[in-house]
């Protein structure tokens, strides 16, 4: 040994044994790398399935706010043809919004968030963005009943746009229709005619878009001619509603006190 450490005559010797058992070294070390592997594996599949579920929650969120984004700029852009609206009307008005759609489809009612402690009155006309909707039937203290245009006991005065024909135009009982029956064959109303709230009535203020004619029915074999209407207001999606005190003479004290 004293010669082995002083002249290193047996090294190549020892490197050779080395060299032999060296994969004997590498196959006991088989089992201990396997184990590390497996954890690292079953460790970094844990991390990406978590990483994962983390990325499909924010993916998620950002939807839900991408949403509430659209939701919200075309609220605004409701908003916005609301004011638009209001400007035409120099009486009081109000904005309020549809609470709740009655279910029975032989009624067109929906409920709105403004009531008689808001000067809501019955037989009040009530407007959206882009035109008629219906009118108050009746209130209660927070809310009230507004009856649609369409619902087939409803029947406003209009006149056509065009040429100053005056009308009355009924609800059909159909979503966004409406009916103009027991007119002369001569009357000059024709297809893509603008309907207008007449005025007269003493209910809806004069000028306000009500429907645009569909359809003109002249039955040679019927005496009068009949027309069908789509309503100008989209009375399916509308949200947010006006509320209108005109200034006719017999509703100069409704709503005199009421801003807010």
């Amino acid at each position: 040994m004293i010669s082995d450490h002083q002249k290193q005559q047996t090294s190549s010797i020892r490197a050779l044994i080395s060299t032999l058992i060296s994969p004997l070294e590498y196959l006991a070390a088989i089992p201990t790398i396997l184990v590390d592997w497996a954890d690292s594996s079953m460790a970094s599949r844990s991390d990406l399935n978590l990483e994962i579920k983390e990325l499909r929650d924010e993916q998620m969120f950002l939807k839900v706010q991408a949403q509430k984004m659209i939701s919200l700029e075309s609220e605004n852009a409701h908003l916005r043809q609301l004011l638009g609206s209001l400007k035409r009307e120099k009486g009081q008005r109000r904005i309020a919004e549809i609470m709740n759609v009655n279910s029975d489809p032989s009624q067109h009612l929906v409920t709105i968030n403004k009531g008689s402690q808001n000067g809501v009155y019955t037989g009040q006309p009530v407007l959206d963005a882009t035109g008629v909707l219906g009118q108050v039937v009746s209130t209660s203290l927070l809310t009230s009943k507004v009856l649609l245009i369409t619902d087939n006991t409803h029947a406003i005065p209009v006149k056509i746009l065009r040429n100053g024909v005056r009308l009355i135009a009924k609800g059909s009982g159909l979503a966004n229709q409406l009916l103009l029956e027991q007119f002369p064959h001569t009357t000059d109303i024709q297809s893509g005619d603008i309907l207008v709230t007449s005025g007269l009535g003493m209910r809806f203020p004069v000028g306000f878009p009500v429907a645009v004619i569909d359809l003109v029915i002249r039955d040679p074999g019927k005496p009068f001619a009949s027309a069908a209407a789509r309503t100008s207001a989209d009375l399916l999606r509308t949200g947010l509603v006006i509320l209108l005190w005109p200034n006719f003479p017999d509703y100069k004290e409704a709503g005199d006190d009421n801003n807010n």
